[in-house]
């Protein structure tokens, strides 16, 4: 250095960076199993180091370059004397080689790094390479290193660094050995600021060390930086100065929003919006505080959750203990999704200002409003209909042919005599000439035992859309024209639609007789607290009810999904219950329009046959298409 030219500052992060393994903070188990490889000279060739920012990756890097190549270590650690040690500190020795992999994330970088690495170290015993931020590689970059990354020269040690490993390929993965820097606790923070703070000749208060801790979120360099800042205003570092120079003087507009939202007054939340802006707050990173700020509220409700609570101040902590167990934690968990849906639609190019003001609207309004209000809305349609309720309609009706088809043929006389109470509903059916007809009518019009669904639980009925209808029906008209005598109608029109548990045939009353399920949205409500993911599928499908089952208008995409999760039907029919009383099946509901149409195909078919026409099933499926 020239005579009178005065030496450069380094920041604090930088003059007090660890040279020695025991000097690094709160990595225990890393520093010691790096030592230990060190001292028993069981090196390897690569490591992936992984973790937060500020936890001391590059610096174990560093201090295991130095250690490897050192003539004089100790115990694992470098002397920091000899000259490989002072020439790796002062970057005249350049077989250690750093490399920011952010800037040089080229194959043609990579392939110039493996070109390098045939050549021997001049002055140490091991070429070390550290490559910084390894995740930025290309493909192509990560495809020429894997080869020399696995089977390098014998004086090659590769150690790459990486704040989001999963951007790391598996095959880069699995050629290192991994270590993962854990965030580092406020205590050793706070412990080892206010050891900086006195060699540094600053006097740093305990409360303005433990709010540097706080603020740090678990990165040293972090607390170094806000100490550094704090120290060119004034040697005397309080809280009060911390707050001031880390920009966290004031963020109560934070609690003001919050506050307006839970008095549901959106007129004050949307003018604190706007004042914000005036102000040249950035409304992206407006939404990311506030996702934060609620983060915090809820974990003021959870029981214990205060040891969570990070990077605030103490008087912000009190603030938090009180408001969040009143607001509670299930409407702090609805503002986070609310404004994590919002960044979401920001980050797509939606206008940023529109995006929070939407989710502030709609936060100012109760959670429940629109599921109270479904409720009413469906009910006058109930009593229009025959079937709005398990168990309501015609419960005698199929009763009529399982006696009768038991015993017509050994007594026709005695049996029927305690059933005379059914008997007037098929007496007037062999009146009808054709017989199939009046076979067919029947089947139309009995309606499914009522016992079976709602009772049984066992089975699960599938996820099936009542498609195959055309089998079934076209087998039952030939049974009776095999039986000849004519004098017993009543056994033949045997109820196709029973109380099959597994509900595999389709459902005239689908097409009408249908009634809006008025539970349904109370099974919603449930949903969102249980499944939060089922719930996006169906927080706006409407619930029906034929009688039978309960029908559900969720969409195709909600079809396709919930055929292949079971657990999901099961949870649905469980919420069901809950809310009705009754254990019912569940199905896709099929438009009016759709199910008319394949009545009409039916009935056409019937026809057919009555005239005496064959008619294939291919054929009917391909008139269908």
């Amino acid at each position: 250095m020239l005579k009178g030219e005065k030496q450069m500052y380094r920041a604090l992060y930088r003059k007090w960076r660890p040279q020695r393994f025991e000097d690094v903070v709160a990595q225990r188990g890393i520093v010691t199993a790096l030592r230990n490889q060190i001292a028993t000279g069981r090196v390897g060739h690569a490591y992936l180091f992984t973790g937060v920012r500020g936890t001391g990756k590059t610096t174990c890097a560093k201090i295991f370059a130095k250690a490897v190549n050192c003539l004089h270590p100790q115990n694992g650690d470098p002397c920091g004397e000899c000259e490989i040690c002072r020439g790796i500190d002062n970057g005249s020795i350049l077989d250690v080689v750093e490399m920011d992999a952010a800037s040089n994330n080229g194959v043609d970088d990579i392939r110039d790094l493996r070109d390098e690495t045939a050549y021997t170290p001049s002055a140490c015993h091991y070429k070390v390479y550290i490559i910084d931020e390894v995740h930025m590689l290309s493909t192509a970059a990560f495809n020429a290193l894997l080869k020399t990354l696995e089977e390098p020269p014998a004086h090659v040690i590769f150690i790459l660094a990486t704040t989001e490993i999963q951007k790391v390929p598996a095959t880069i993965l699995s050629r290192c050995q991994r270590y993962d820097f854990t965030r580092i606790g406020p205590e050793d923070i706070a412990q080892r600021v206010e050891y900086i703070a006195g060699q540094e000749g600053l006097e740093l208060s305990g409360e303005g060390a433990e709010l540097i801790s706080r603020l740090a979120d678990g990165a040293m360099r972090d607390a170094l930086s806000i100490l550094d800042t704090c120290a060119g205003v004034t040697a005397k570092i309080d809280a009060d100065v911390v707050r001031r120079m880390a920009g966290v003087t004031d963020r109560s507009y934070l609690f003001r929003i919050s506050d307006a939202l839970e008095a549901q007054d959106a007129a004050a939340a949307l003018a604190q919006l706007a004042q914000l802006r005036q102000q040249s707050v950035d409304v992206k990173r407006l939404t990311e505080e506030l996702i934060a700020h609620y983060r915090a509220l809820m974990l003021a409700a959870l029981p214990g959750g205060q040891a969570l609570l990070s990077g605030v101040s103490p008087e912000e902590e009190k603030l938090y203990l009180e408001k969040g167990p009143r607001m509670g934690q299930r409407e702090a968990i609805r503002a986070i999704r609310a404004l994590g849906n919002a960044l979401e639609h920001m980050t797509r190019g939606s206008d940023q200002r529109i995006e929070l003001e939407l989710a502030l609207f709609s936060l100012s309004e109760p959670p429940q409003q629109v599921a109270v209000q479904a409720v009413p809305v469906a009910r006058p349609a109930v009593p229009a209909q025959e079937a709005p309720r398990p168990f309501a309609s015609a419960p005698v009706k199929p009763f009529v042919c399982a006696p009768a088809a038991s015993a017509p043929v050994q007594e026709p006389s005695v049996e029927p005599a305690p059933m005379q109470q059914s008997e007037p509903e098929p007496a007037p059916q062999p009146v009808e000439p054709p017989k199939a007809e009046a076979a067919a009518s029947a089947e139309e019009e009995l309606p499914p035992l009522p016992e079976e669904p709602p009772v049984t639980s066992e089975a699960p009925p599938p996820w099936d859309e009542p498609a195959l209808a055309a089998p079934p029906q076209r087998e039952a008209p030939p049974a009776p024209a095999q039986e000849v005598p004519a004098a017993q109608p009543q056994p033949e029109p045997k109820p196709e639609y029973t109380a099959d548990p597994a509900l595999n045939k389709p459902r005239k009353v689908a097409a009408e007789g249908i009634n809006p399920f008025p539970q349904w949205a109370e099974v919603i409500k449930l949903l969102q607290e249980q499944d939060p993911m089922l719930y996006t599928y169906l927080k706006k499908s409407k619930g029906y009810f034929d009688g039978t089952r309960v029908l559900i208008d969720g969409g195709k995409t909600f079809r396709d999904f919930i055929r292949a999760n079971k657990e999901s039907q099961k949870l649905i029919k469980k919420l069901i219950a809950q809310v009705s009383g009754v254990a019912v099946p569940i199905g896709p509901y099929e438009s009016k329009t759709v199910n008319r149409a394949s009545a009409n195909a039916e009935e056409s078919l019937r026809k057919l046959e009555q005239l005496g026409l064959e008619v294939s099933i291919e054929d009917s499926e391909r008139k269908k298409r």
